[in-house]
């Protein structure tokens, strides 16, 4: 530990170590390609691919309700009524919301 001292006071007037260390910090923070933009550059890749993996399981519920909608005219007429508040001509509907 007394030896790991020694050589840094001995170094740190050194314009070698002076440089080394600006060098380090400008490429850690100020460069354009700096460490902390990589990391969040890196954290936005990973957000994408789970919302890309969101809305592909998004997609094929919904082809799974387009099949299911087309392969009978009573449960389109049905998702019609509950979803889309359609109605016949000579029908009166009313909400009813349940308070939870």
């Amino acid at each position: 530990m007394d030896e790991i001292k020694k050589i840094l006071k001995r170094n740190a007037g050194s314009k070698y170590v002076l440089t080394l260390i600006i060098f380090v910090v400008w490429l850690v923070f100020f460069d354009s390609s700096n460490i902390v933009g990589w990391i969040k550059d890196v954290n936005d890749v990973k957000n994408k691919k789970n919302q890309k993996l969101h809305y592909q399981k998004e997609i094929e519920r919904i082809k799974e309700n387009i099949k299911e909608l087309n392969e009978n005219d009573e449960s389109l007429e049905k998702y019609a009524r509950e979803n889309l508040y359609l109605k016949n001509d000579d029908e009166d509907v009313y909400i009813i919301e349940e308070d939870e």
